[in-house]
């Protein structure tokens, strides 16, 4: 990576110690350009990770020459050891000591870097920045996964880095990063124009705002005019002296993307195609009056509620820019409902009414598909479903977890109370999965479950429905796929742990039956 343009490093360090042993957490090098004021480094910040034992976190901010930032992360990338800098100016007695680390996996290979625009641990003012990872190859040792997992270590390390390795961003726990801002200009902006041409559409003009010191020249800027079915060919300008420049199109700019490329550093900025904004529809509306509306009691656990409405009245829309109809919308309303489709079909999305055989079908699909493990939540799933939808495993080893409710077997179709439900299922669950390698766990959650809606896990993704599996497709409803399933899964297994075993659960309301607690009332 070229040093040129850029007169300091600043090394950010977390790191872990446990007595004489020291983890490293994060470590990023920012490279700041040549018109940048002085930056200084930090004291040695300190937090003690337990209540306990010599166990800390630290974090530390090191200043040094442009060369010597490169050169530290250069040794890294090599296979080098990792070792706290020596900063003149504070030192401390940690300095020079090596950190812990695991073997590195670079991306992309040295010295190649990425430009990005999605860089966590960059500032807002750092747009596409140049950078490269030295992301661990195994993950950082489990005991210091336990200490920053901790609320409050978790919170201090996002104080420090301003953002979360331990959930977010998990994959940069124990790694090193490099970034460089970029050295030539600080922003593009651009601007339409009367057209000057006449066979031209429209005209843009484009603006670098160079660093101090700086010259435009060289710069090699390509914009991409995105349709709605495709890509045009992209328009080539090179930039002499001049920081702005002119372009006449020959068709009007729908979605538009921009890259410049420097000589020697390579792709220094880039925008992903999006649509070129011609006009700016603004509403406003005055509130009229404030309502209180009362809702009465409804009970114990729901007392009587009070909330207010702000009501607006009329309000006066306004067209800032073009306000004539795009001659393509037709085309793109068209292109973006069949995308919606599309974008419904990748959550495997669907709705069911009056379809149970379709629907019944579609779960057992799902769970046909298991390699790995089944979780079924469904506060009335009983025997029937048992059969109607454990057997659709076509794996024996699969692991399957069933978590039902007394309330759901005290409800049964076939007219059981819930003890004779619960010993059917519990029946069930013991001779027709003779020759699976694994039985499947039930467990059963109270008269008044914490869970009401309904869940299918297969290896980890989630599906959500709003019917029960005994009535699935009768009714109008929904099966979604969700697109963020970890924390539901966290959440779904904090309730299986809460519920008890089927075995336990039979036991206990066999004794209630048999000797049921009477209550004596005085006279």
């Amino acid at each position: 990576m070229e040093s040129t343009g850029y007169s300091q490093a600043v090394i950010h360090l977390a790191w872990f110690r446990d007595d004489h042993l020291r983890h490293l957490l994060f470590g990023l090098v920012e490279l700041r350009p040549n018109e940048f004021p002085a930056a200084v480094g930090s004291p040695e910040y300190t937090h003690r990770a337990t209540s306990s034992g010599r166990k800390y976190l630290y974090y530390r901010r090191f200043l040094m020459q442009s060369t010597e930032g490169i050169e530290w992360y250069r040794s890294a990338t090599a296979g080098n050891p990792i070792t706290l800098p020596c900063d003149p100016n504070t030192p401390t007695p940690g300095d020079g000591a090596t950190l812990s680390t695991g073997a590195f996996v670079q991306e992309p290979c040295w010295p190649q870097t990425i430009t990005s625009n999605d860089l966590p641990f960059v500032p807002d003012w750092m747009v596409s920045a140049r950078s490269h990872s030295l992301f661990r190859r195994d993950s950082i040792p489990a005991e210091v996964g336990d200490i920053i997992e901790s609320d409050r270590n978790r919170r201090e390390l996002e104080d420090w880095l301003g953002f979360d390795i331990v959930d977010t961003y998990s994959e940069y726990q124990g790694a090193i990063c490099i970034a460089a801002p970029n050295p030539v200009f600080r922003s593009v902006d651009r601007s339409l124009r009367n057209a000057t041409d006449t066979h031209a559409v429209e005209t843009v003009a484009y603006r670098v705002v160079t660093r101090q010191g700086q010259c435009p020249k060289g710069l090699r800027l390509e914009i991409t005019n995105e349709r709605v079915r495709g890509r045009l060919s992209p328009e080539v300008h090179e930039f002499d002296n001049d920081p702005i420049k002119v372009t006449s199109l020959t068709t009007r700019i729908f979605k538009e993307g921009i890259s410049i490329t420097h000589p020697v550093f390579g792709l220094l900025y880039w925008s992903k195609p999006s649509p070129f904004v011609r006009s700016i529809r603004t509403s406003i509306g005055m509130i009229r009056r404030r309502k209180t509306v009362e809702v009465p009691a409804g009970g114990r656990r729901r007392p009587l509620e009070r909330y207010q409405v702000d009501e607006v009245g009329d309000t006066v829309e306004s067209i800032i820019g073009e306000t004539a109809r795009n001659p393509l919308s037709r085309i793109v309303e068209a292109e973006m409902r069949r995308s919606r489709r599309q974008t419904a079909k990748g959550y495997d999305q669907e709705w069911f009414y009056k379809t149970p055989q379709e629907a019944i079908q579609f779960v057992r699909a799902r769970i046909g598909s298991a390699r790995d493990a089944v979780f079924i939540v469904d506060p009335y799933f009983a025997g029937r479903e048992l059969l109607a939808f454990g057997h659709a495993t076509s794996r024996s080893g699969v692991h399957i977890r069933i978590l039902s409710s007394a309330r759901g077997l005290r409800k049964s179709d076939l007219g059981e109370t819930a003890l004779e439900a619960g010993s059917n299922l519990q029946k069930i669950k013991t001779t027709t999965f003779d020759d699976y390698s694994r039985k499947p766990e039930i467990r059963i959650l109270g008269d008044s479950p914490a869970v009401h809606d309904r869940f299918l896990v297969i290896d980890g993704s989630v599906w959500f429905s709003g019917n029960s599996l005994n009535s699935i497709g009768e009714r109008a409803g929904m099966i979604v796929k969700l697109p963020d399933p970890e924390p539901v899964v966290e959440r779904l297994d904090s309730f299986w742990l809460q519920a008890r075993p089927l075995s336990e659960w039979l036991a206990d309301r066999a004794n209630q039956e048999l000797f049921p607690v009477h209550q004596e009332h005085a006279v």
